[in-house]
């Protein structure tokens, strides 16, 4: 079995998701927002004191920003509502704040809604109290329990599956004309989440709450600011410095040191940047996922699945497979692709360097923007220095892979994000980078070219 064919079935189940959650994103976010819903719930152990046990039947969302919660009391044949408005929803800031409460019907009065605000919520004794919400589906199919909790594992971990492979496959981009390695992808990346948090930040204070429009919108940002930004540092500093010498000679008279220093110098201007506009702290977004669906169960054990986290996941992996489609179906693809294997060749073909590179520059800064908002809008933000282990990690499958080799990069990828996902299921998570490092160093022992690359490592295949 050839290594295309190879990498192609090894993608063929992300295909298969992309195509199946991709819509979601596109009809809407979660139907009811999981904080609110529960803030909602944490009302009824003060309302029922006496309460002989508070069972949860449903919670959905109503018109506007109120929540309605159906619920049983000590045994009761009765169902009760309770509905809850807040102050905004969405990415609103405002979304916590509790404005009205409604109990069959009847609404609370200004005391009473006082103190389960401000006395009831605000302590501890209200979260431990919660009645938590009653799942309403056993599941489509039954697991044992180590399979359901290997897949619950493997769920949570689709996003970092899809970030490293955005990441693994900009570093090939770079690495495939330069022959040189781009250290600040990582950096680009913190870009590109913090500038998605300040893009939804600044819709919540124009009162565009509506979680998908916000996402779609962050989502675009980023990647728009990534290629600005990836064309203007290949305009400016790659090209100068790979076509110094001569411009069919480029990655041959470049020289290793000026390309090295000049991504040296990258990564810390944007991270020293991203720290003065944003400060060393991390600016949290409001959660917005929804509760979520069991999709499968094991005793005593439920795997559970949130849209949103598969519709993101979904979208880093249909813009991977749209970069794999570009490079090997198309015009600009053979471009790269001879340009790679022998840039004196390419150029006596018309193909400008310059031009490829600026372009090339592009498009890999807006995979690792996207890889970055993707981590701001999943886990609720991005430190300015949260890329740079990130970035290395991703030069780690890129290499596993074969360095230059597009495919070699992403299932470098894949491989470095299960084995991270199984050592954290079975060791402290702390140590998960110095278990990379030496996976990296027993696999280039064992095949030093990668996984497409050369047996004595020497040579690239693009």
């Amino acid at each position: 079995m050839t290594g295309r064919r190879l990498l192609w079935l090894l993608l063929a189940p992300l295909v298969g998701l992309a195509l199946i959650t991709f819509p979601l994103f596109l009809i809407g976010g979660p139907g009811t927002d999981a904080e609110q819903a529960r803030l909602c719930r944490q009302l009824l152990p003060a309302l029922f004191p006496e309460a002989g046990g508070i069972e949860i039947i449903d919670a959905e969302r109503g018109t506007g920003s109120s929540v309605h919660v159906s619920f049983r009391v000590g045994g009761e044949a009765r169902d009760h509502l309770i509905s809850c408005r807040f102050g905004g929803i969405g990415y609103s800031a405002a979304k916590r704040d509790l404005v009205s409460v409604t109990l069959d019907g009847s609404g609370l009065g200004e005391a009473s809604l006082y103190f389960l605000k401000d006395v009831w919520l605000s302590t501890q004794d209200s979260i431990l109290a919660d009645p938590g919400m009653k799942r309403t589906r056993a599941g489509y199919f039954q697991l044992r329990r180590v399979q359901a909790v290997a897949l619950q594992h493997l769920i949570g971990g689709l996003p970092r599956l899809g970030i490293l492979a955005l990441l693994a496959l900009a570093t090939a981009l770079i690495y495939g004309l330069l022959g040189r390695i781009n250290l600040a992808f990582g950096e680009f990346a913190a870009m590109g989440g913090i500038a998605a948090s300040l893009i939804v930040a600044i819709l919540a204070i124009l009162g565009a709450d509506h979680v998908a429009v916000a996402a779609f919108l962050a989502l675009g940002g980023a990647i728009i600011l990534g290629a600005g930004y990836g064309a203007v540092t290949g305009h400016t500093v790659l090209a100068p410095l790979a076509m110094r010498a001569n411009s069919v000679t480029a990655r041959e008279e470049a020289g290793g040191q000026p390309l090295l220093v000049a991504g040296v110098g990258l990564l810390i201007a944007v991270q020293e940047g991203l720290r003065l506009a944003q400060g060393a702290g991390t600016r949290w977004l409001p959660p917005v996922e929804g509760e979520g669906f069991v999709l499968a169960a094991a005793p005593g054990f439920e795997v559970i699945a949130h849209p949103r986290l598969l519709t993101m996941a979904a979208i880093d992996w249909a813009a991977i497979l749209g970069v794999l489609y570009l490079m090997f179906r198309t015009r600009v693809g053979r471009a790269w692709r001879a340009s790679a294997d022998d840039p004196l060749a390419a150029s006596l073909c018309g193909i400008d360097p310059r031009r490829l590179l600026v372009a090339t520059s592009a498009l890999a800064t807006a995979l690792a923007a996207l890889a970055g908002a993707t981590i701001a809008l999943n886990y609720g933000g991005m430190h300015f220095s949260g890329g740079t282990m990130l970035g290395l990690t991703a030069l780690i499958a890129a290499i596993l892979g074969g360095i230059g080799s597009l495919g070699g990069a992403v299932l470098g990828a894949l491989v470095i994000g299960l084995f991270q996902i199984a050592w954290s299921a079975l060791h402290d998570i702390a140590h998960w980078e110095l278990a990379t490092f030496t996976l990296l160093t027993l696999a280039l022992i064992l095949k030093p070219g990668g996984f497409f690359g050369f047996a004595d490592g020497a040579h690239r295949k693009a």
